[in-house]
C-alpha cells in the first residue's frame, strides 16, 4: 500500500470543516459534512492521476473518498469551475461595527422597555396619590363640618330637670 502526498501538500490543513461554532439544532448531533479546498481537490486529482493503477484505490481509502469525487472534481477542473475558491453560501458574516450596532440597538431596546415599565409605574402612583388626595380632602370637609356644627344632643327622650 502506498501513501504518498503531494509534495509539500498537508491534507489536514486542506479540508476545511466548519467545526468552529458547533450548531446547537436537531441534527447537531450527525457529523458535520466535509467540505474540501480547491488546492485538496487539485492535489488529490493530480495525485490519483499519477498512480499507477493497483494503487488508486489505497489513495481513495486513505482520504475516505469515492471514485464519483474524483470525477466531478476532474469535470469541474477541465470546465474551469473550481479555478477560484467558491463563495460562500448564506449571509455574510457581520462586520465587527455591525455587531457592535446590533448590540447596542438590543440595548437600547432594553432601555425602552425599562423606561416605558417606570413611566407605567409613575402615571399609577399619580393616579393612586390623586386619589389619596380627594379621599383626604373629604375627610378634612367632613371634618370641618361637625367642628362647625353644634353638638349633637345625646338625651333625646330624657328631659333633665
Amino acid at each position: 500500500m502506498i501513501t504518498s502526498t503531494p509534495a509539500g501538500f498537508d491534507p489536514g490543513d486542506s479540508i476545511a470543516q466548519d467545526n468552529e461554532q458547533p450548531e446547537q439544532g436537531p441534527r447537531s448531533d450527525r457529523p458535520a459534512r466535509r467540505t474540501f479546498t480547491t488546492e485538496f481537490k487539485r492535489a488529490i486529482v493530480q495525485e490519483y492521476d499519477s498512480a499507477p493503477n493497483g494503487s488508486k484505490g489505497a489513495i481513495l481509502r486513505r482520504e475516505r473518498l469515492y471514485d464519483s469525487h474524483i470525477q466531478e472534481w476532474r469535470a469541474a477542473f477541465d470546465a474551469g469551475k473550481l479555478e477560484k475558491p467558491a463563495a460562500r453560501r448564506g449571509r455574510p458574516k457581520n462586520s465587527a461595527e455591525q455587531t457592535q450596532i446590533a448590540q447596542l440597538t438590543k440595548e437600547l431596546a432594553a432601555e425602552r422597555a425599562s423606561h416605558e415599565r417606570t413611566r407605567d409605574q409613575l402615571v399609577s402612583s399619580d393616579a393612586a396619590l390623586n386619589v389619596l388626595g380627594k379621599g383626604v380632602a373629604f375627610l378634612e370637609s367632613l371634618s370641618s363640618k361637625n367642628a362647625s356644627s353644634p353638638a349633637p344632643n345625646t338625651n333625646r327622650g330624657k328631659q333633665r330637670p
